[in-house]
């Protein structure tokens, strides 16, 4: 079983690498074709999701689980309504706390020697800025597909339905699958100065596919958070509600952490009493 999952896992690093640059030779072929920048940037995201995340954990594991394909990956079940009730009230009470983390993370003070992640980081937002800068509905309806919906589905077939589980099939304790998951998730981003809200948010997924037993709900999840993230950047007047937005105060955010623990104690419970 051992070296069956370490030939899973060279398997699924191959072929991440073959179609990561596959992905930049597609992407050089756009930018010499002349391709308008927000389209490009669109392609090559979707570009990015179907062939570095889908197409490697798909075929990773239909070679090594040709006839459970759905079943191991955890994509044959769909969530109950209280599984996706309790995901959304964990994850609407945590929007204060998350944000508050998210600012604090954005200011953090590197060492000198370490200036180059901040210049990658300004990089990225030109990147992201560029990507959601839409002018239409029509346009914010793509991106919200594409980064929300096809980066949820993408991003947790590799991470949670794939990398997680397969730390978890060497019978590594589930807590530590969950946050080292969430470690490599939030690190292949390679943005330092939102690494700590990032890996919070892996790890968050990680629990959902646990405590449900469906890839599903942090799919939904996933998408949700990007989708939002994508909203507000569309309407910029969001940012200033008490709740979802960058105005809290510390009353907010103890309140936001308060909830948001005792949501999660709550899910653990009811799915540790189903069971």
């Amino acid at each position: 079983m051992t070296k069956k999952i370490s030939t899973q896992i060279f398997t699924l690093l191959g072929l991440v690498i073959l179609f990561y640059i596959l992905t930049i030779i597609a992407a050089l072929i756009l930018q010499v074709k002349g391709v308008e920048v927000w389209r490009m940037h669109m392609a090559t995201t979707a570009l990015q999701n179907i062939g570095i995340f889908i197409i490697p954990a798909v075929i990773t594991a239909h070679i090594f689980n040709p006839r459970k394909m759905m079943q191991v990956m955890q994509l044959n079940r769909i969530p109950g309504i209280w599984h996706i009730v309790l995901m959304l009230a964990i994850y609407m009470a945590s929007m204060p706390a998350m944000n508050a983390i998210v600012t604090w993370n954005e200011n953090w003070q590197l060492p000198e020697a370490l200036s180059w992640m901040r210049e990658m980081e300004e990089k990225a937002m030109i990147a992201t800025e560029q990507m959601l800068n839409v002018s239409s509905i029509g346009q914010l309806i793509v991106v919200i597909l594409i980064v929300g919906v096809l980066t949820g589905i993408g991003e947790e077939f590799l991470f949670r339905g794939t990398i997680q589980r397969l730390m978890s099939e060497r019978n590594i304790n589930i807590h530590l699958a969950i946050w080292v998951t969430a470690l490599i998730f939030s690190a292949v981003h390679l943005q330092a100065f939102g690494f700590v809200p990032r890996m919070l948010l892996g790890a968050f997924f990680g629990y959902m596919v646990v405590w449900s037993g469906s890839l599903w709900l942090p799919i939904l999840a996933h998408a949700l958070n990007n989708s939002m993230a994508t909203i507000i950047y569309y309407e910029p007047s969001l940012e200033n509600m008490m709740w979802i937005g960058n105005e809290t105060t510390t009353l907010t955010i103890v309140v936001s952490a308060i909830a948001t623990m005792a949501l999660l104690y709550v899910y653990y419970r009811w799915v540790r009493i189903k069971s």
